[in-house]
């Protein structure tokens, strides 16, 4: 039974001998290659092919300083005319209708007012106070004379002469203020419209006439024939729309980059395509104390009528040459979440996602204040594809 037991024990052991000869002899497992981080997106030469990407050198480009800002299209009132009621009275009649052309003077509407009754009244009584004293005048002077002649002929006494000459000279007096009187009324009828010689059918005119001191269109129609007025009621605006204002608000911390008479490029959104050439004409005196902003006034040409006031505008103000900057196009940068990412290709195949801050867009590019340094390669066309990889798959691979 010993002999057997030894006998076992040693085919035991050659058999753990060669399980461990055996082991030694097996292939040992490579590790797995490393997963892509979160921001970063691995694609095969087929697959980047396929996206189209390609890839930029950043570089650092002068580009002239622009600022952009919003606004809105005005009337420009050096040459807009809003008319108003100057009495009390009823609309007679209107002549013209929006969106019609006038010239400067053409008649609008006409006013029926107890003003005009009132005016005449005066007009007429000063001319027949006037004439009541141009006729004592008269009869001073006559009176005057005859005195002096009775004083050379021993007739009548310097006294009687000297009271004539006073009579005479006190009617003087009362003609001047007649006729001040009379000019006072005649003035206060031209003040409604009305001349005092003018006339409808032998009758003085009685219609008070609303005239446009501005050529131009007429806007804006606030009455009709019958409508009660009282003074200071509007009736009409009526503006030349050949030029127009843009009031466009800017950052009093760019305030400094806005000058009178700088060029401006406008923008609207009825034209997308097309810039209009206009100019700085204003620079407001006070900042909104709420937005912290200053209106600034353009002047542009409208001629042809395209442009309408309360349309909303981009506006470009061109300022001097900035320090170069590094500016990518617009494709390049996407957005996740509030994050703002460029992609740079590494050395070994991964696209790495970078965040990075933006600053103004012009001409399809934009500037990277940060997060992309002069030299780096940076995906320019392909990137929308990229984000959309790294989105879909947590470890980025395809």
């Amino acid at each position: 039974m010993t002999v057997a037991y030894t006998r076992w024990r040693r085919r035991l052991a050659l058999c753990a001998l060669a399980a461990s000869a055996a082991c030694s002899r097996a292939p040992q497992q490579e590790p797995p290659t490393p997963a892509a981080p979160r921001d970063a997106v691995v694609l095969s030469r087929s697959s980047q092919q396929l996206a189209g990407i390609e890839v930029e050198v950043a570089k650092a480009e002068p580009v002239a300083a622009a600022l952009e800002a919003v606004g809105t299209v005005a009337l420009d009132d050096t040459r807009t005319a809003r008319v108003g009621a100057l009495v009390e009275g009823v609309v007679d009649a209107t002549r013209v209708n929006v969106g019609d052309r006038v010239r400067a003077g053409a008649l609008l509407a006409g006013l029926h007012s107890h003003a005009v009754h009132d005016g005449w009244g005066d007009y007429r009584k000063a001319v027949a106070d006037r004439r009541r004293v141009e006729q004592e005048l008269a009869f001073a002077s006559e009176t005057v004379a005859r005195t002096e002649r009775l004083l050379a002929d021993k007739a009548a006494s310097v006294l009687e002469v000297e009271r004539a000459r006073s009579m005479r000279a006190g009617a003087v007096e009362q003609l001047a203020v007649a006729n001040a009187e009379v000019q006072r009324a005649r003035e206060s009828l031209e003040h409604l419209g009305i001349p005092t010689g003018s006339t409808t059918e032998g009758r003085p005119a009685e219609i008070i006439p609303v005239r446009t001191p501005q050529g131009g269109v007429v806007l804006e129609k606030l009455v009709t024939t019958g409508t009660a007025v009282t003074p200071g009621t509007p009736l009409f605006v009526v503006s030349d729309t050949s030029s127009l204002w843009v009031l466009a608000e800017i950052d009093e911390a760019a305030l400094a980059q806005v000058k009178i008479g700088a060029p401006v490029q406008m923008m609207v959104s009825a034209y997308p395509t097309e810039r209009f050439p206009a100019a700085v004409t204003q620079i407001s005196d006070t900042i909104n104390p709420a937005s912290r902003r200053v209106v600034v006034r353009c002047q542009v040409g409208n001629s042809d009528g395209r442009l309408k006031p309360g349309m909303f505008a981009r506006v470009q103000l061109e300022g001097a040459a900035a320090a170069p900057t590094i500016h990518l196009p617009v494709d390049a940068v996407q957005d996740i979440g509030e994050r703002r990412i460029v992609f740079v290709p590494s050395a070994d195949g991964r696209y790495v996602a970078r965040d990075v801050e933006t600053g103004a867009e012009r001409a399809g590019r934009v500037e990277i204040r940060r997060g992309v340094a002069v030299g780096d390669r940076v995906v320019v066309r392909g990137a929308f594809l990229l984000k959309s990889q790294l989105l879909a798959s947590p470890e980025g691979e395809s």
